[in-house]
């Protein structure tokens, strides 16, 4: 609702200077009395006077007209004229932006992102004078602009958001919000498509909560998983399909290798709410499969998926002397070709496979992929903080680290470059990546220290160690979005590219000192290496995070000391017009400024 008034009302009283300027032209300066000849020429004017139209007549005061209308302004100004419009209650504003896979799905023929950035611009169109913050709630929320006052920059920001298809840390970007605004009053804007009004939420009391849950349409089909593997020399493919809607559905299932030639297709039907798993045996051989669901829902991102075969056969696990019973056992039920060595076995160069060692000085390690396990030396650190690991990596999936007690761990800068992807506090338990050229896992504690064998997850780190290490070189594996490669370049090396597969340059790395972010949208990527004297190029696929293999969607609602009901975030806000009135005043003194020099007046 638009109103109008004034601020200071009371400077109307100075519109008694108004009758003073006309009661000054009473007094102006009057006639002198002459004796002249005749006086026919004034009654010629006099008739020709009357005779004139009205307006005629009014120039003839116009200089009056145009004081007073001069001093209306002034008195105008003076009282400050305003006019309502509908504003935002709090003096801090923060807008958290769920750029998730999740809100590309489509509402109509725009996805959720676009309707929650014009929501949030209807949002700043109501900001008067206040402070906003932008926050991107990726899985590390980041503050893209802290306590502007400026609508455009902000809008700006909100127009630049694309997607970057991870997950949303909405819990961790929620609490930013509120360390941000502490107890002072403002609001916190939430747009994305899922959060539960029964997620437990506490705010202070002089902050509104709007979460909006963006989205409409439930409609879903999606790849749950997609895998190959090799038994008895075949190829043999698994595909999980999951139908989120309401109804039965169509499934159109084609399976593809890595130049695009179609393998195998399945038509069937699945059950609305239900999940089924097909299972495709006899393929071709290739190193890189794809998944495809022909589909005609909102959401095409989950409508494929790669998977990439290991290796044409199971590779060898040499097991060395000093390895914990336990270790063994895992290993061998992870692999087909386990070997055991002695100290006295053989020359370790000509073992091609994946070695797994323990209390080996590093001089004397094997080439080739290799699992270690450091004996305990001096150097050693007490482990007392949370044990925290990276969950999105291979190695951790089904494990459950945090449960495990550790004593000490080991101090060591040999593996520097290394990524650590589990600690306590600051301390290094497990480090993977590529050492020397080739797949390297660390793990810096000695098992007898730990209770970590005695762990159902413990078999399970064994296994995806083993298929971590497996990997072939032409293959980097999984990924997802916007994840670092663990990659150290080798002396030679000279830039990187990533090249999706519609074969355009997607990103170019030429300072090898800083890390390399995988493309946010998921995908098969080349990854090319260019050296001195050769370009090696291998795979990678950035895959969908599980939790975003889902459309649903959740009721907006607020969270105030009001309540929910409508209203509890608006507030009327003045806009003072007074500098329009200053400027109409200046345009008319000189417009009288002209007439005065013309003399037109009497």
């Amino acid at each position: 609702m638009i109103g109008m008034g004034f601020s200071a009302p009371l400077y109307f009283l100075f519109s008694v200077f108004l009758l003073l300027v006309i009661f000054m032209y009473f007094f102006r300066k009057q006639y002198e009395t002459k004796n002249i000849p005749s006086v026919l020429l004034w009654q010629e004017w006099m008739n020709e006077f009357e005779a004139q139209a009205w307006w005629r007549k009014l120039q003839h005061h116009l200089l009056l007209y145009l004081q007073l209308l001069a001093l209306c302004f002034l008195i105008v100004t003076l009282a400050q004229p305003f006019y309502n419009k509908d504003g935002l209650k709090g003096d801090h504003i923060i807008f958290i932006m769920d750029t998730s896979a999740s809100m590309t799905a489509k509402e109509g023929e725009v996805t959720r992102l676009e309707l929650a950035k014009k929501e949030a611009k209807e949002i700043l169109a109501k900001v008067n004078d206040q402070h906003i913050t932008v926050i991107h709630a990726s899985e590390t929320p980041e503050i893209l602009i802290e306590r502007s006052t400026s609508s455009k920059e902000v809008q700006n920001y909100v127009t630049d958001l694309n997607p970057t298809y991870g997950g949303a840390n909405l819990l961790d970007s929620i609490e930013m919000a509120k360390n941000l605004l502490g107890d002072e009053e403002g609001q916190i804007h939430l747009f994305t498509d899922f959060l539960s009004k029964d997620t437990a939420l506490d705010f202070h009391e002089n902050t509104t909560f709007i979460a909006y849950n963006i989205g409409e349409s439930n409609e879903n089909l999606a790849i749950d998983t997609f895998g190959v593997g090799t038994r008895d020399n075949n190829v043999i493919g698994v595909v999980t399909i999951k139908n989120e809607g309401k109804a039965l559905k169509g499934v159109e299932l084609t399976i593809q290798d890595g130049d695009g030639n179609s393998l195998e297709t399945i038509v069937d039907q699945l059950e609305a709410e239900n999940t089924k798993t097909f299972y495709i045996e006899g393929l071709p051989l290739a190193s890189v499969y794809k998944a495809i669901l022909v589909t005609d829902d909102h959401y095409e991102v989950d409508n494929e998926q790669y998977a990439f075969l290991s290796s044409d056969h199971a590779a060898s696990i040499y097991i060395h002397n000093d390895v914990h019973p336990f270790v063994r056992k895992a290993a061998e039920i992870a692999g087909e070709d386990v070997i055991h060595l002695t100290k006295d076995e053989g020359n370790n160069e000509n073992l091609a496979g994946i070695h797994v060692l323990k209390g080996m000085p590093d001089e004397e390690w094997p080439k080739g992929p290799k699992l270690i396990f450091l004996s305990q030396n001096e150097n050693q650190e007490n482990v007392t903080g949370d044990i925290t690991y990276n969950q999105s990596s291979p190695l951790f999936q089904s494990v459950e680290l945090e449960k495990v007690h550790i004593e000490s761990a080991i101090s060591t800068e040999l593996f520097e470059g290394l990524e650590v992807v589990a600690k306590s506090g600051e301390t290094p338990l497990i480090l993977s990546g590529m050492f020397e050229g080739t797949p390297t896992i660390i793990v810096l504690f000695d098992l007898s220290v730990s209770d970590w064998p005695l762990h159902t997850g413990f078999p399970l780190f064994i296994y995806h160690a083993i298929q971590y290490l497996s990997e072939k070189e032409a293959l980097l594996g999984y990924y997802y979005p916007g994840q670092f490669l663990d990659i150290i370049p080798g002396t030679n090396t000279q830039k990187y590219e990533i090249i999706n597969n519609s074969n355009n340059v997607v990103s170019i790395i030429q300072n090898l000192d800083e890390p390399i972010k995988v493309p946010f949208k998921p995908g098969l990527y080349t990854f090319k290496e260019y050296q001195e004297s050769e370009e090696i190029e291998r795979k990678l696929y950035v895959m969908l995070p599980d939790n975003e293999k889902t459309i649903q969607t959740e009721e907006a609602f607020t969270i105030s000391t009001e309540g929910s009901k409508e209203g509890t975030t608006n507030a009327m806000s003045k806009k003072e017009f007074s500098h329009l009135f200053i400027l109409l005043g200046f345009i008319v003194l000189l417009i009288e400024w002209e007439v005065y020099r013309r003399g037109i007046s009497n």
